[in-house]
């Protein structure tokens, strides 16, 4: 990390956004700006990486990741206090996302559900024989039965949805620094992922 007097960063920042500048000046500046401690350095490289040039310094990207992790680094109690807002706040946001995909679950096994008595019943009604008809019978039963169970669980889970929207909400507006607002969840916390189908799986065996 190198802090560099303001006169010196503007110098950099005008040098990247020069189109006079030769590509192996262009990979030194976008170097030395990836190790300052200030908003306007990750500023100007993300300004940079929107520009028809950005492809002439092919590790771009990870300057901006590492300009990021300097800046956000926590310099007084506020900023320590946003930060671990930041953290909170992405972690009930992957809960939030998980109970998205949990729903959409639910709505397309209901579904599927549907679909599928709608089927049998038919095929109960063209049946050849009673054996038959009695055998197809027995089937609805236990998916009218599912159904009521996925229909719980997509009013359940918009319940949730609900809540947690709301949580998430109050923790942004909770995060007190612009830069931390717009920047943290890229460089703090948690991964999001998804498993939705082992959530569907466990409730197909209930």
């Amino acid at each position: 990390m190198t802090d560099y007097t303001p006169a010196e960063l503007k110098s950099w920042i005008t040098k990247l956004h020069d189109p006079r500048t030769p590509p192996e000046e262009l990979e030194r500046i976008v170097m030395e700006l990836a190790h300052a401690n200030h908003p306007e350095a990750l500023q100007a490289l993300e300004e940079f990486r929107r520009s028809p040039r950005a492809e002439e310094v092919e590790w771009i990207d990870l300057a901006i990741d590492e300009c990021t992790n300097y800046v956000l680094e926590p310099k007084n109690e506020r900023e320590e206090k946003d930060y671990l807002r930041v953290e909170l706040w992405q972690e009930y946001e992957e809960e939030l996302l998980e109970k998205m995909g949990q729903r959409d679950a639910a709505i397309a096994h209901k579904q599927q559900l549907e679909v599928e008595k709608e089927f049998l019943e038919k095929t109960m009604a063209a049946a050849p024989n009673e054996s038959i008809r009695l055998q197809v019978m027995a089937r609805p039963s236990g998916i009218d039965h599912q159904i009521i169970m996925a229909e719980n669980d997509v009013m359940n889970l918009d319940e949730e949805i609900a809540g947690l929207e709301f949580i998430v909400a109050q923790i942004e507006k909770a995060v007190e620094s612009p830069l931390y607002r717009t920047h943290g969840k890229r460089a703090i916390g948690v991964h999001i992922h998804r498993d939705c189908e082992t959530w569907l799986k466990k409730r197909k065996e209930q």
